[in-house]
């Protein structure tokens, strides 16, 4: 029998319940001001008491409208009184003070959306009831996702006492149900709260509000037995209506993927749900042909437009990852220095490099947060290290699994438009092999490439260019030292040469790495090299350069001078590159008086004075040669 939340719950100040035949216990955690981890908990029947009274809970409404007007960007912390509940497992405290598990309940917790409209959330809850093993469903906090408490059948004792067993038993439980409810209710249904690979029995929510959530007393359990799923048979027949094409083949695509519409890159993806592990793909033309194939072998009349249409539909949730993972994170931030802990991986005699890496982190979660809206992210880390030392592991594991999506390691510099499109729809480019780089592309596009926070993109079927939002950051890995061609560019790049093999195999504990980064990039934390720390990292990178024919000419005859110096001489760019070419031929310097200026404008320690006849650079004579 199925009632609704007004029906079965009496006013907030009653003290009575209707009885309910099945009422199981559900965990519930919570932080207090001493930042100690609480748990308790609350059956089935009070916490539906709960999610009516929360109706009027500030932190609830203050989240809601958050989430609603600027895609919860300025939640802050309030959301985080919030108690999560923890309907798989039966919680207790540890010895180190946090919550483990002490049993398992026979619930599981999906979450389906996101849904922006009130009606439609209300509708999804009817259409749970069609299902028996549905224990409840109500709104969740944030007030765009509906939450859903599934009954299944636990296993046996053994199993039930062996932690590993139970996981991949949840595990399979999960995927059953994920399967069955997003083909019923037409939208992405998953474990909720489980994005970072922990155990699935550790699903939860936060405390929700709904004023009428619906709940079954006698809810039939989906039976889980191993390999095989099935729904035990509900007390009365019901009858089953024959779903047509279409509904077969969206159940069918929906049964082994799951499917988003990323709004970053501007195309769908898919989560192949038996190899989660590869994360969110793209779906091109040979997936979609054999989706469609794989529907035709099991009965279903799909052509590859059917499929395609399906997948370019508004049916497809859409989801700003970014956004996703940066403004909705469950962590607040514990104050340790998880950056540093990242730097410290990496292996290097270079003393600056954890704090000029700290400026590039900052730097490229403010990218992503849209922050650098005159500058992009101009700083370029440059590893430089032996074959095999996981320097190009260690830039892709910067990545949490939830954004690896837009990691990039395989671009060619040498088609400018192909790069653009990558800044506006990457979030970390990595330039492997940076040596292989030619140097005409160096000194040109890739230097004023860097610099810009948005890029003048021509999208298929536009008639005119437009400015794109760019979102990209870069990383340089190489094996050889002598990598660095443009000396007024190489300021954008900073040199780590490694002295071992970087530390690939530790978990980096990416929440917290993040909300670290998020909160150092909102109070405007430094990310950028000052003027005195520009000349630092220019110094350092000269030792890296391509020594150019000017560079070896202008040492065998001079160096820089003070001006107190008795044989110092002033001598303007011009001069120089006459008197380098009198001496050594005219073909001894093959660059052009220009990048000679440029050249002289970048050498550190060589004095700059402005004269009437222009600037002038104070050197003096290696060797004794008449001017």
């Amino acid at each position: 029998m199925w009632i609704t939340g007004s029906l079965l719950l009496h006013p907030p100040h009653s003290k009575t319940l209707c009885p309910m035949t099945y009422n199981p216990k559900i965990s519930l955690t919570r932080i207090n001001t001493k930042q100690q981890t609480l748990v308790s908990t609350l059956s089935l029947s009070k916490l539906m008491e709960k999610l009516t009274v929360n109706v009027r809970n500030e932190e609830i409404q203050y989240l809601r409208h958050h989430v609603q007007y600027d895609n919860g960007r300025y939640v802050g912390s309030r959301h985080h009184k919030l108690h999560r509940l923890y309907p798989s497992v039966r919680l207790c405290k540890g010895d180190d003070g946090q919550p483990h598990p002490a049993g398992y309940n026979d619930l599981l917790l999906l979450s389906a959306g996101p849904v922006r409209e009130e009606e439609q959330l209300l509708q999804l809850k009817r259409m749970a009831q069609v299902l028996p093993s549905t224990a409840a469903a109500f709104v969740g906090s944030s007030g765009q996702t509906l939450k859903l408490l599934v009954r299944i059948t636990l296993p046996d004792a053994v199993r039930l006492q062996n932690e590993a067993e139970m996981e991949r038993f949840f595990r399979k439980a999960y995927e059953v149900a994920a399967a069955l409810y997003s083909s019923l209710l037409q939208l992405p249904v998953g474990p909720s709260g489980i994005t970072d690979g922990s155990s699935p029995a550790m699903a939860s929510c936060r405390l929700s509000a709904d004023a009428q959530p619906l709940v079954s007393d006698e809810a039939t359990p989906l039976r889980i037995d191993g390999t095989e799923t099935s729904i035990a048979p509900p007390p009365e027949e019901q009858p089953v209506e024959l779903e047509d094409e279409t509904q077969r083949l969206i159940s069918y695509l929906n049964h082994r993927y799951e499917f988003r519409y990323n709004t970053v890159r501007g195309a769908t993806e898919y989560l192949d749900k038996e190899q989660a592990f590869w994360g969110w793909r793209a779906t091109e033309l040979r997936f979609i042909n054999t989706l469609s194939i794989g529907a035709r072998k099991a009965g279903i009349d799909a052509r590859p437009k059917d499929v395609m249409t399906y997948l370019n539909s508004t049916l497809i949730r859409s989801i700003d990852p970014i956004d996703n993972y940066l403004y909705l994170n469950d962590e607040e931030w514990d104050g340790h220095d998880y950056i540093g802990d990242v730097a410290d991986l990496v292996p290097t005699d270079l003393k600056e490099w954890k704090r000029w890496f700290r400026y590039w982190f900052l730097g490229m979660v403010a990218q992503w947060m849209g922050y650098n809206g005159k500058f992009g992210n101009s700083i370029v880390p440059l590893l430089i290290g032996a074959q095999g030392w996981h320097k190009s592991t260690f830039c892709r594991q910067l990545l949490p699994p939830e954004l690896q999506w837009g990691y990039l390691d395989s671009l060619k510099f040498d088609n400018p438009r192909q790069v653009m499109q990558a800044m506006s729809d990457s979030l970390l480019i990595n330039m492997d092999e940076f040596n292989s780089i030619s140097r005409k592309t160096q000194e040109g596009f890739l230097k004023n490439t860097l610099q810009l926070a948005t890029l003048p993109l021509k999208r298929p079927y536009a008639r005119r260019t437009e400015q794109v939002k760019r979102i990209a950051s870069f990383i340089a890995t190489s094996n050889m030292t002598d990598v660095l061609s443009d000396p007024s560019g190489s300021r954008r790049f900073f040199v780590v040469n490694l002295t071992a093999p970087i530390q690939t195999d530790r978990r980096i504990p990416y929440r917290q790495l993040y909300a670290q980064a998020v909160r150092a990039v909102r109070d405007n934390e430094q990310r950028w090299f000052d003027s005195k720390e520009q000349e630092a990292v220019m110094s350092h990178n000269r030792q890296y350069a391509q020594l150019s024919s000017a560079d070896l000419y202008f040492h065998e005859y001079f160096e820089p001078a003070s001006q107190t110096d008795p044989d110092a001489r002033e001598m303007t760019s011009a001069e120089l590159f006459s008197y380098i070419r009198k001496q050594a031929g005219a073909t001894a310097i093959t660059e052009s008086l220009t990048t000679f200026g440029r050249y002289l404008s970048q050498m550190p320690g060589l004095i700059r004075l402005r004269r009437r006849n222009g600037t002038v650079y104070v050197v003096k004579q290696r060797h004794v040669h008449s001017i």
